[in-house]
């Protein structure tokens, strides 16, 4: 082992010991002189003004244990990027067994998993990747795509695909915590989720989902969890030591390597992707769970009543699993279906506990079977005066300033190196006044009153 090796070792025995002072003095010492020198800094300013606000009496216990367990796994992050410096960051069962990333086994690889769960799952891939919901599919579904003429895409734009499926799937586990957040009308003045209300659309490219996964699962410590499989997935990758942690770190570096166009110019990209993919299918076949739950979203409520019948609401709704046929882009995509005197959200893109859309609305008179995801996740269609359309998925990338919020589409690719313009990608902006799309005002209105409490006064 060499001195920098029994560096990392003590450092990250201090950190196992919460004993953060030795450990951020160690690491200054370690850095001197070093690029990353600036990142331990910036740590160590954090603990030491977190500290100083307790002995102020200004910061609630609560929210200083949680700025410092963000402190210890960004220490923890910087640990393994000084490590993996020529070294196979994967847990060494992962690095001895890699996926091929020619072989589509690793779809049905993932098949058991799901049947784990409790549903029923076919054989096709298409129809196994359906089970994870449109805004990880769709990137799942690319990375099992090949070139107009048979061959394979080249080997930075696949590795993007897999790049955006990791950072889809932490972005969705997040937002549910999220939704659950807003949707109890917390009013807890936070750092992280005010830095994610007012993040720009160009820092969301790089946002850290992993760490607001954290944050929103510590403020939601003292409430029940409408996905409880988040809170047993978050207590495994909080294990600095488990092939989870090690597995994500991975995948989230690597991402943030190709995004700043600082992969080694050595690196064997053939390898990278078998190794980036076995990491995707560790980390897909712990959220296997996500087959239990559907998305769907809510186009139009009407109420179906003759005199003296039952009040009966007809939803008309899309599920949002599985790939619509494109043959039937111009047919009206969605279901309808009578319920009896209850209605759910209207214009809303909603979260069920079950694995069959049709029982889920008949237990709609039970609040707990289901969570609005809006408006961190919208349907545009719903929104839109078109006569038939299919869903359209937009999420939440940022607050735009001068009172603009701005949403992706959910296919959307990211940009790498001279990949810089994708005319694929689509954008929405939602502000006080939008001539084009009446709808939107309201959506704009609600957006505005949700965001409030995580937003200072500038914005």
């Amino acid at each position: 082992m060499n001195q920098t090796n029994i560096h990392l070792a003590q450092l990250r025995d201090l950190i196992a010991r919460d004993d953060l002072p030795a450990a951020l003095q160690q690491l200054r010492t370690l850095l001197d002189n070093s690029p990353k020198l600036d990142e331990a800094i910036h740590q160590s300013g954090r603990f030491q003004y977190i500290r100083r606000q307790i002995r102020l009496g200004v910061v609630s216990h609560a929210e200083a244990t949680l700025t410092q367990n963000q402190i210890r796994f960004g220490l923890l992050d910087l640990l393994n990027e000084i490590e993996q410096d020529g070294a196979t960051p994967l847990p060494i069962e992962l690095a001895q067994n890699l996926v091929a990333a020619q072989d589509i086994q690793w779809v049905l690889g993932l098949r058991q998993d799901l049947l784990d769960q409790g549903v029923s799952v076919k054989n096709l891939p298409t129809a196994i990747m359906e089970h994870y919901g449109w805004l990880i599919e769709a990137f799942l579904q690319k990375v099992m795509t090949k070139q107009k003429n048979g061959d394979e895409h080249p080997p930075l734009l696949r590795l993007s695909y897999m790049a955006e499926a990791y950072q889809s799937a932490v972005r969705y586990l997040s937002y549910i915590l999220l939704a659950q957040i807003l949707e109890s009308g917390q009013q807890a003045e936070n750092e992280a989720l005010n830095e994610f209300v007012q993040m720009s659309e160009k820092d969301h490219a790089e946002y850290d989902f992993l760490s607001l996964l954290l944050v929103a699962n510590e403020l939601l410590q003292q409430k029940t969890h409408f996905m409880p499989e988040i809170k047993e997935f978050v207590a495994e990758f909080s294990n600095a030591k488990s092939d989870l942690y090690e597995a994500t770190m991975f995948l989230a570096q690597m991402r943030r390597r190709l995004l700043t166009n600082t992969l080694p110019a050595d690196t064997s990209l053939s390898t990278l992707l078998n190794e980036y993919l076995t990491a995707l299918v560790f980390l897909l076949r712990r959220l296997a769970f996500l087959a239990k739950y559907r998305l769907v979203s809510i186009k139009n409520i009407s109420l179906n009543y003759r005199m003296g019948t039952p009040k009966k609401f007809l939803h008309l709704y899309g599920e949002l699993h599985g790939i619509y046929n494109a043959a039937d882009t111009n047919a009206e995509d969605y279901n309808t279906k009578d319920i009896e005197d209850v209605f759910t959200f209207n214009h809303s893109v909603l979260l069920f506990k079950g694995s069959n859309v049709d029982v889920c609305l008949d237990k709609i008179t039970d609040p707990a079977t289901f969570i609005s995801l809006t408006p961190l996740i919208i349907d545009q269609s719903v929104l839109s005066d078109k006569a038939t359309q299919t869903p359209e998925v937009f999420y939440f990338i940022g607050n735009g300033g001068s009172r603009q919020y701005d949403f992706a589409q959910f296919r959307n690719e990211r940009p790498y190196g001279e990949r810089t313009q994708i005319a694929s990608n689509k954008y929405l902006r939602v502000k006080p006044q939008n001539n084009e799309q009446a709808k939107l005002n309201d959506l704009f209105k609600q957006l505005e009153l949700v965001f409030k409490p995580f937003k200072t006064p500038n914005k």
